[in-house]
């Protein structure tokens, strides 16, 4: 089943059941199923990822794999095996499809994608990781879970040190995080983090300070943002979502709401048991919501009505908007990034490895060739173009040096004679 669609938008999801299929794509306009990738078992809680524009990861809710699909198959990608430590309870990608970051247990494992290669382990956590992000540039991860702790690592650092330490270490939350968020500005973008304590906190992580901590009436299992950032939206284990003003932020760090406080904050009621995924649309119009109860519902923001309910036959473990991709619908898929194997131990000997590079239609040996890419681009273009504004720029130069001169030369001769003679 894969039907075309020109939609902008559309919605991942995927639940504890995996009996009709492991993951399905929907049309956010009318609730039509799109797609669907099977042949595998139910995926675990939040394990759904997009791979860049090209392929479906989902890690098994009981085994040590990950299962991968092309966008426009329904079956999973043949002869390649993603084997892990361990089972996944967390899985992310960078946003360019070049890692792979998962946790086992308290550990977490970094992957090349390309080829395969298991190139870090870092331990930092006491007890289980559940939540992983990544900033919307892949400089930036964050990592959490049961034991409370809040951990933004350095990709870059992670990469070349094993021990390297994280950027920030953030224990201001008592019980287990449930869900991460990254806003806007890579570096210094906002994280967004709550916990069953019932505390939702924002992070500035340019300065790794806490700008609020919002103290809600129930424990917390989802959070997201609209794009602009001025929304907020968490979900509770009761199954309420509460919506917050990021524009009218209060005056103290903690800030206490409850259902009852409307002027402060909107509560979408619909769900009956914990909420586990949240997303907002790009034009920022609608909110998706997933919960334990089964039910994936579409959100129109401003009324805070149900558009339309996404039915599936157990508790919802993942529900987001991802673009609508071309790979999506095409028939013979273009993939961006290649995909291999996964090691289960890193290579001690530190051998090189062949990257291979995916041209999509240009020749690879003249991509590797920077003198030739340089010649063949339109760069050399914008370089001729800068090249004659320099040379009318050292023009210009010239002649007010020569005006600066006549100046200099005319009040030697003249003023300074008149002086003298006077």
């Amino acid at each position: 089943m894969n039907r075309v669609t020109d939609a902008k938008e559309v919605i991942l999801t995927s639940d504890t059941t995996g009996e009709s299929w492991s993951a399905a794509v929907w049309d956010p306009r009318n609730g039509s199923l799109l797609s669907v990738y099977k042949n595998a078992t139910a995926l675990g809680h939040r394990s759904l990822q997009l791979l860049s524009d090209s392929y479906v990861l989902g890690a098994d809710a009981t085994k040590p794999r990950i299962h991968i699909w092309p966008l426009n198959s329904p079956s999973p990608l043949p002869n390649i095996r993603l084997n892990t430590p361990g089972k996944v309870n967390a899985l992310t990608c960078t946003p360019n499809g070049s890692y792979l970051i998962a946790s086992v247990g308290e550990k977490l494992f970094i992957w090349q994608t390309c080829n395969g290669r298991l190139l870090v382990n870092l331990t930092r956590h006491y007890q289980t990781v559940s939540c992983l992000a990544t900033t919307k540039d892949g400089s930036l991860f964050a990592s959490a879970g049961e034991d409370g702790l809040v951990f933004v690592w350095s990709l870059y650092s992670a990469l070349n040190d094993a021990r390297c330490s994280p950027v920030h270490a953030f224990s201001n939350h008592s019980l287990p995080v449930r869900d991460l968020h990254f806003g806007h500005g890579d570096a210094r973008a906002r994280l967004y983090t709550i916990s069953l304590d019932r505390t939702a906190n924002i992070y500035e992580l340019g300065s790794g300070v806490l700008l609020v901590s919002l103290v809600f009436d129930a424990p917390l299992t989802a959070i997201t943002v609209n794009v602009r950032e001025s929304k907020l939206f968490v979900g509770c284990t009761t199954g309420e979502i509460f919506q917050c003003n990021l524009h009218e932020p209060p005056r103290g760090i903690e800030h206490h709401l409850t259902v009852s406080s409307c002027e402060e904050s909107a509560v979408f009621q619909a769900h009956k048991s914990n909420v586990t995924a949240l997303s907002v649309s790009m034009d920022c119009r609608t909110l998706l919501s997933g919960s334990t109860d089964g039910a994936v519902h579409v959100w129109d923001i401003a009324s805070r009505q149900v558009l339309r309910t996404l039915k599936h036959k157990g508790p919802v473990t993942a529900a987001f908007f991802a673009k609508g991709f071309d790979n999506f619908r095409a028939s013979v898929l273009k993939p961006r990034l290649q995909v291999q194997s996964l090691q289960r131990t890193s290579d001690d000997g530190g051998r090189e490895s062949v990257v291979e590079v995916v041209s999509r239609g240009r020749n690879s040996a003249e991509i590797l060739n920077f003198e030739s890419y340089i010649e063949g681009s339109s760069d050399s273009r914008g370089s001729d173009q800068m090249s004659k504004k320099l040379d009318d720029l050292q023009k210009e130069i010239n002649k007010l040096k020569k005006i600066n001169a006549a100046i200099y030369q005319y009040g030697v001769t003249h003023i300074l004679k008149k002086i003298v003679d006077d």
